[in-house]
C-alpha cells in the first residue's frame, strides 16, 4: 500500500506485529464520520468532566510522573468531544491521561521486541527482521529501527497534529498523528479544504499510534531521527524527546517551526516527566 506521509512516499508493508491486517481490514468497514459540530452548538451542550468520558480517568498525573508506571486504561476511540471540558488546563490534563497509557502500552510492545533481539539467535528473529525492513544478520540496524519513541514527543505530536483530540481525524479515525495516504484506491476520511489525499483511519487509538510509531522507526525520511537516538543509546541515555524534535522537519509542512511548537509544548506542559513511562500489569 503506497503512502504518503505529508509531502513523502513510502511503503507501508504487511506487518507481523504492527499493522495487522485486521487493522487494514477496518478501513474498508470504517463507518462514515458524522457532521461535525459547531462551535456554537458544542458550547450550548453541558461541560463535560473526565469521569463522563470514563471513570478511571481520574488518577494523578503526578503519581504516574513519579511511578513511571501508567495505570492499564485503554480508551479505543474517543467517543466525547473535549471541547466541552470549559477548562483549558483541564481539557490538556484529560487529553494526555487518555493518551499517555496507550503510548506506554506500544513502547512497552518495543522494548518486549528489543529484548528479543538481545536473546534470540537470527534464525528467531525473522518478523523483526522482515518488520522493521533491516537486511537479516544486521542486528545494529535492527535495534536502531526498534526502538522507543519518547512518550514526551509522542504526546506533544499527539496535541499538535490532533488539535488536542478535537480534530475531526481523532475522534472518527483514530488517528491523532496526521497520517495520510495518497492512494485513491485505500479508503479515508477526505479532508475539507484540500484534495488528493485521505486521511487514514484505524481501528482503535493504539492502532494508530503503532502505526506512528512504526513510520518513525522504518521511513527514510527519519533516517536522521534514527540515528540520534541510536546515538543516545551508544551513550548509555534514554532517548529524549527535548532533542528529538530537532529531527522531524520532513514530518510537517512548516518544517521551520515544527520543532519549536513541539518542544514549546513539552516544555510547557513538563512531558519530559514521562520519559520511560511503563503500563502498568502491562
Amino acid at each position: 500500500m503506497e503512502i504518503d506521509w505529508r509531502n513523502r512516499k513510502f511503503w507501508l508493508p504487511a506487518l507481523a506485529g504492527g499493522i495487522t491486517a485486521a487493522v487494514l481490514v477496518a478501513f474498508a468497514f470504517w463507518p462514515q464520520p458524522k457532521a461535525a459540530k459547531t462551535e456554537t452548538e458544542i458550547a450550548a451542550l453541558p461541560p463535560l468532566k473526565p469521569t463522563d468520558i470514563h471513570a478511571g480517568l481520574d488518577y494523578s498525573l503526578n503519581a504516574v510522573a513519579d511511578t513511571k508506571l501508567a495505570p492499564n486504561l485503554l480508551i479505543g476511540s474517543l467517543e466525547a468531544d473535549l471541547r466541552r471540558i470549559r477548562d483549558t488546563e483541564e481539557k490538556k490534563q484529560t487529553f494526555f491521561r487518555i493518551m499517555l497509557p496507550i503510548i506506554a502500552g506500544e513502547n512497552d510492545r518495543i522494548r518486549a521486541e528489543r529484548s528479543r533481539i538481545g536473546e534470540q539467535g537470527d534464525a528467531g528473529l525473522g518478523d523483526l527482521y522482515a518488520k522493521y525492513e533491516v537486511k537479516p544478520g544486521d542486528r545494529a540496524a535492527l535495534l536502531a529501527r526498534c526502538d522507543i519513541v519518547p512518550a514526551s514527543l509522542a504526546l506533544a505530536q499527539a496535541a499538535v497534529e490532533s488539535g488536542w483530540g478535537v480534530s475531526r481525524f481523532a475522534r472518527h479515525g483514530n488517528n491523532f498523528f496526521g497520517m495520510r495516504t495518497y492512494d485513491k484506491s485505500q479508503p479515508g476520511m477526505a479532508p475539507k479544504e484540500a484534495t488528493g489525499f485521505k486521511v487514514l483511519s484505524f481501528k482503535s487509538i493504539a492502532a494508530g499510534v503503532r502505526a506512528y510509531m512504526h513510520n518513525l522507526n522504518t521511513n527514510s525520511a527519519y533516517a536522521i531521527f534514527r540515528r540520534e537516538r541510536a546515538q543516545a543509546r551508544k551513550q548509555n541515555a534514554q532517548p529524549s524527546g527535548a532533542h528529538l524534535v530537532d529531527f522531524l522537519s520532513a514530518y510537517s509542512e512548516i518544517s521551520h517551526k515544527y520543532a519549536e511548537r513541539l518542544r514549546a509544548v513539552i516544555s510547557g506542559d513538563r512531558l519530559h516527566r514521562f520519559e520511560g513511562v511503563r503500563l502498568k500489569g502491562g
